[in-house]
């Protein structure tokens, strides 16, 4: 396993963001006006939680990602303020043109993925003992 750890950006608190670009991963897969209504929480990657509000995403940066014809970019780029035009230009191109991608190949530069050691020893998982 691997995690991102998800920055606060804007009005939206870590666990907000860190939701709905899982959400919004699954949304390329299949766009929203295709899913059916018990797809409405559906996501690609879970989302663990810190004791101090931070949130992670648990992730495969070799987990393949369909690409469906009729998916959009938008609200995904949007959770991605701090991307660079050329960074922005590659995902919509490596979208757009792919009928899937690896999940590591759309990771922004700005992003760290971390490994179990290091959230352990961050303490992302509390220790069971008294």
């Amino acid at each position: 396993m691997q995690y991102i750890i998800v920055q606060p950006e804007g009005i939206l608190s870590s666990p907000q963001r860190a939701a709905l670009i899982s959400r919004e991963l699954y949304c390329i897969t299949r766009p929203v006006h295709l899913q059916r209504p018990d797809e409405a929480q559906f996501n690609v990657f879970g989302v663990i939680h810190h004791a101090d509000g931070r949130a992670a995403l648990v992730v495969d940066t070799h987990y393949i990602i369909p690409v469906h014809p009729l998916a959009t970019l938008e609200r995904l780029v949007c959770l991605f303020p701090e991307l660079t035009d050329a960074e922005r230009l590659t995902l919509q191109q490596l979208v757009f043109t792919s009928s899937e991608f690896p999940f590591g190949h759309i990771v922004p530069s700005t992003t760290t993925v971390r490994d179990k050691a290091y959230m352990e020893a961050d303490g992302w998982f509390p220790s069971d003992e008294v």
